[in-house]
């Protein structure tokens, strides 16, 4: 007897080959039968009449880290999407390593990205992440990144001095331990704090350590404004030097014609460093709008030394003074930092994530209309709420990408989707529906690319580059994570006033051969593990 049986679907295998009718048959958690018809008994039938039938989706950037020890309603979201895999510890803001009362600068910093759940957690190596998280019921399944941010904080704090050759031989020794324990890479955060400060000899030190492991390294540009060319040849450099495999996280530029780059001139540069032997490959979220630490907003003169120094010289009236001219003038420029507040304006500045009970009110609302209610300088409201919370503050930048740049690079077949989904305040909508946005809006109506090549990207494609054999396809002998939903009807929703909007249009998710997701209610228990990459 089979466990399951689905019927009468129409499937999308993953590989990017034609969709065709048939029947899946699944036992002790994977794919044995695919057949036109399947006439068998099983414990489960599900009709897949009118429904298109894919591997789950793989989402290759998220920001998860810590949604293990949410509440139910934050751990279903994934699977609410169609997402039975994630790739967590991004942008170098990992929660590995973070030890609890010695690297607290860390946890308090990165709170605004990974959320920050009612308990004191800490986390010596990825051993120990790994027991804590495999030992809760995970709603999907995990796969995780060592952090260039977190070695390098727990090395040196926020020091913006270069680093000592002990210490990058200490930064190597971390990454090596957590290569053995599983990482399947690591990312680093060329635009945050303290990746900020790394130098071209250090990146190249630990990532030749990934690369001995053929792990990939996952980058955060130092830029993405009108100098991300710069950022690029920087990264490409330091791959070519150390044999890493390179892929770029969310690689857009700015909708602005005095401050962004076209996605032509980006491609070019993938295009190039593929001609030149890089393993190169890249990932978009689907939204017109970003997401970020409001840290963010300052040059990195102001953020230098973490929060404590930040504090003291935002008390300090002249460099206070020297702020707001700099952030008011275009032609400030500084390599690891993009001017926000003119990219987008406050308007533009939406905050999303505190922490004091005192500043809940603002959240949902942005900076440029909450100074105007106070009768304040927009700067002046920024600095004020960033010291009432510690500086762990996350906003949403809002309408900085362009969807024609959208559509060019998420047809390029290096490309592939990635949530950079942010479990924490008010999030930015691509927690709760960036998938279903991918296939509704791209596929569906705007029919920038086809079902099977947009379930490739999101599949096979990140299955392959990150070295899971078992899954990202529908095939005999694959493990059954299997998505079915309605090509008429699934969409997400990009209202940034009302982010938590539920998506719709997945009816059923096969998690390891169980079903997680039944008529569009994520099922109690939990079916996810943890992959190593090892």
């Amino acid at each position: 007897m089979l466990d399951i049986i689905i019927k009468n679907g129409c499937i999308v295998d993953g590989t990017g080959n034609t969709s065709y009718q048939g029947s899946l048959g699944i036992k002790d958690g994977k794919v044995i039968k695919i057949k036109n018809n399947i006439d068998e008994q099983a414990l489960e039938i599900i009709d897949a009449n009118g429904l298109v039938v894919c591997p789950g989706f793989i989402d290759v950037h998220s920001h998860n880290d810590l949604v293990p020890f949410m509440d139910e309603k934050i751990q279903n979201l994934k699977l609410m999407q169609g997402v039975t895999t994630e790739l967590v510890g991004q942008c170098g803001l990992g929660v590995v390593p973070c030890i609890e009362k010695e690297n607290n600068i860390w946890k308090n910093y990165i709170r605004g990205v990974v959320g920050d759940p009612s308990l004191n957690w800490s986390f010596s190596n990825l051993y120990d992440y790994i027991r804590q998280i495999s030992s809760i019921e995970l709603k999907n399944n995990f796969t995780i990144l060592i952090s260039h941010g977190a070695i390098k904080s727990s090395v040196m704090n926020f020091d913006s001095r270069i680093a000592t050759k002990e210490e990058i031989n200490t930064m190597c020794n971390i990454a090596e331990d957590a290569m053995k324990a599983g990482a399947f890479g690591m990312s680093i955060g060329l635009q945050y704090l303290p990746g900020i400060f790394s130098t071209k000899d250090e990146l190249i030190a630990i990532c030749s350590i990934i690369a001995k492991y053929d792990g990939i390294v996952m980058v955060h540009l130092r830029n993405h404004d009108d100098t991300i060319t710069n950022a690029l040849e920087e990264i490409i450099y330091i791959a070519k030097q150390s044999k890493a495999r390179l892929h770029i996280s969310h690689l857009r530029s700015y909708n602005s014609k005095d401050l962004g780059c076209d996605a032509k001139n980006l491609i070019s540069y993938i295009d190039s460093a593929l001609a030149n032997g890089i393993k190169i490959t890249f990932d978009e979220h689907l939204y017109l709008s970003g997401s970020t630490l409001m840290t963010q907003l300052l040059p990195p003169w102001i953020t230098a030394g973490g929060s404590e120094e930040m504090g003291k010289r935002l008390k300090d009236k002249k460099i206070v003074l020297k702020l707001k001219e700099e952030l008011k003038s275009p032609k400030t420029h500084y390599s690891g930092w993009d001017n926000y507040s003119l990219i987008t304006g406050w308007d533009g500045i939406l905050i999303t994530s505190v922490k004091e009970k005192e500043n809940l009110k603002y959240l949902g609302k942005t900076v440029g209309n909450i100074a105007k209610d106070l009768g304040i300088d927009p700067i002046d409201f920024a600095l004020q709420l960033l010291m009432e919370e510690k500086f762990g503050v996350a906003v949403v930048t809002l309408n900085v990408f362009s969807e024609e740049d959208t559509i060019k690079l998420i047809n390029h077949p290096l490309q592939m989707v990635g949530s950079d989904s942010i479990p924490g305040g008010n999030p930015h909508p691509r927690l709760y529906g960036n998938y279903p946005l991918f296939i509704g809006k791209f596929v569906r109506d705007k029919k920038a690319l086809s079902l099977e090549t947009a379930i490739y990207k999101i599949s096979y494609l990140p299955a392959k580059t990150l070295g899971l054999k078992n899954i990202g396809e529908i095939a005999v002998g694959k493990t059954a994570d299997i998505v079915l939903f309605d090509l008429n009807e699934i969409k997400g929703f990009e209202n940034y006033f009302k982010p938590t909007t539920a998506p719709v249009g997945i009816k059923f998710v096969v998690l390891n051969g169980k079903i997680a997701v039944r008529d569009s209610i994520v099922c109690k228990r939990g079916y996810g593990k943890v992959y190593n990459f090892l």
